[in-house]
């Protein structure tokens, strides 16, 4: 069973894809070309697959798809599209359900800054 931080990441990074209109597969090469000096193309077939199914799988670590999750939002695309990663850091001073309520506002907020912009 799946974390629900892994789920809210796949569903972020599948939603960002989608406003920009980007599939699974260029972000696959974009992630592989930012962790590795050489290109394979072997290797990036490979990764593409395995991106695609950290992207479903619920037991992806959430450390990996935040790693993906900074990646995409250091591209150009990205950036001049106007939207925001909905960033919350624990503070440690609120409680867990407090933390995840947090989290869920600033993802919320993320969403409504999007659909302003019309993307």
């Amino acid at each position: 069973m799946g974390t629900v931080s892994t789920q809210k990441l796949q569903t972020e990074i599948k939603s960002i894809l989608g406003k920009l209109k980007w599939s699974h597969k260029k972000l696959a090469r974009v992630v592989y070309a930012e962790r590795n000096d050489f290109d394979n193309e072997d290797e990036i077939v490979r990764f593409e697959e395995s991106f695609k199914k950290d992207l479903s799988r619920p037991t992806t670590k959430p450390e990996r798809l935040s790693e993906y999750l900074m990646i995409l939002s250091q591209q150009d695309e990205f950036q001049k599209s106007g939207m925001i990663l909905p960033v919350y850091t624990k503070s440690g001073v609120l409680s867990e359900t407090m933390e995840e309520g947090m989290k869920d506002i600033s993802l919320f907020i993320n969403g409504l800054i999007t659909d302003e912009k019309g993307l």
